[in-house]
């Protein structure tokens, strides 16, 4: 605790003084304490004050002690740093005095190597020009002994493939007479043969073509009558297909008419060519309409659902006419 009030000077001094003026007090009623009071309240305010002045006196050479020990403190702190830094800045200078030397050493020394090196190059330059020298003059001799038994070589071939050349011309000529006479005798004989086989072929030709002949009269005949035959079984089919048809698109029409409800107030209703989009079983999947002059949307609206409600569609006699896609034309004037 005294350490917190040291830190606070005046705070220490006020309390001190109240502390005095308490005691004060304390033995002045001791001492006049069956006497009529007779001190003055100036008089005590009085001693207060000069208790007081002695105290701010004594604060404030306290303060001046302490500022004269602080710049004291901070001169010899800055001397202190003062001479730190000449002793850092001589140990500079001397570590780049220092520095200097063995960079002036390590230069001279790298030059002596170079030198050294310059030196070594030099006899290895001389060294290798001598050694090349020698092996250019003795791959010049080399290539001078190759040539000139190359040289033998060439002429000693060619003398050889001179008398080779000689006996092989000899052996072609007796060979290509002795493969003359064959040819000459199997030509011959092709020739021959190629006449008996062209006779054979000519009458073989010959018999071949009027079995042809007969022949292709005979698939002709029998194509005609095919023909003949398919066509009237497909006129037939076709008559049968159509009619079926048209009973077909006929029993479709008249279903949709069946449920046909003329639409009141209905104007012109004109004929009207229905376009159908059918699925498998007679499913409607959709109403169009082509050709339809003049009509209005209620009539082809009546159409429309006369569709819809006469689903399903009729099949048809043969399920080979089943379309997915129909037209019929819707005539209201037969109803």
């Amino acid at each position: 605790m005294l350490a917190e009030l040291l830190k606070h000077p005046r705070a220490l001094v006020l309390s001190l003084l109240l502390h005095l003026v308490v005691i004060v007090l304390m033995v002045v009623n001791l001492v006049f304490a069956d006497k009529p009071l007779q001190i003055k309240a100036g008089q005590v305010a009085k001693t207060v004050q000069a208790e007081i002045v002695d105290l701010e006196q004594i604060e404030k050479q306290n303060k001046a002690k302490e500022l004269e020990a602080k710049r004291k403190a901070e001169a010899a702190q800055q001397k202190k740093q003062l001479e730190a830094k000449k002793r850092a800045e001589q140990k500079q200078r001397e570590a780049e005095q220092k520095r200097k030397q063995e960079d002036a050493k390590k230069a001279e020394l790298k030059k002596q190597q170079a030198e050294q090196k310059r030196k070594q190059e030099a006899a290895l330059k001389q060294e290798e020009k001598r050694a090349a020298d020698a092996q250019r003059k003795a791959d010049e001799k080399r290539q001078a002994d190759e040539k000139r038994q190359a040289e033998e070589k060439r002429i000693a071939d060619e003398k050889r493939k001179a008398e080779e050349k000689r006996i092989a011309d000899e052996k072609r000529k007796v060979e290509e007479a002795r493969i003359a006479e064959e040819k000459r005798k199997a030509e011959e004989a092709r020739i021959a043969e190629e006449k008996r086989k062209a006779e054979e072929a000519r009458i073989a030709e010959e018999k071949r073509q009027a079995e042809e002949a007969r022949r292709k009269a005979e698939e002709e005949r029998q194509r005609a009558e095919a023909e003949l035959k398919a066509r009237m079984v497909a006129e037939e089919n076709q008559r049968r297909l159509n009619s079926l048809r048209e009973a077909y698109i006929l029993a479709i029409r008249q279903k949709v008419e069946r449920n046909w409800i003329k639409p009141a107030g209905s104007g012109k209703m004109p004929v009207c060519e229905v376009h159908v989009v059918q699925g498998p079983g007679g499913i409607i999947l959709g109403v169009d309409f082509g050709d339809c002059g003049g009509s209005t949307a209620t009539y082809r609206a009546s159409i429309e659902n006369a569709v819809y409600k006469a689903e399903p569609l009729p099949k048809p006699e043969d399920p080979e006419l089943f379309e997915r896609e129909l037209n019929f034309f819707f005539n209201p004037s037969i109803q």
